[in-house]
């Protein structure tokens, strides 16, 4: 499945074979722009523990209450109806 990533100055378009895969690629493009300190940190994290810090620090900006995802294909459904994701054909 070929994604298009829009989360603050991530923009970048990636083929991945499940949303597994694709919160790895979400948390990986997250570490790469991480402030130096922060990067041990948000690679020591479970790639689940970070969705629902993404979804966390996304409610905090917008004022929303969406729960924290429990599986990677509710972080990718969370991603795409908020727009930070668009799965392209």
């Amino acid at each position: 499945m070929k994604l298009h990533l829009q989360i603050a100055d991530i923009n970048e378009r990636v083929e991945v074979r499940d949303a597994d895969e694709a919160l790895k690629r979400f948390k990986s493009e997250a570490t790469k722009r991480a402030p130096l300190l922060l990067r041990a940190v948000v690679k020591g994290m479970s790639d689940l523990f970070f969705a629902g810090e993404a979804v966390k620090r996304a409610n905090a900006q917008s004022g929303r209450d969406d729960a924290a995802p429990r599986s990677a294909q509710e972080f990718l459904d969370w991603a795409v109806e908020r727009g930070y994701v668009t799965i392209e054909a």
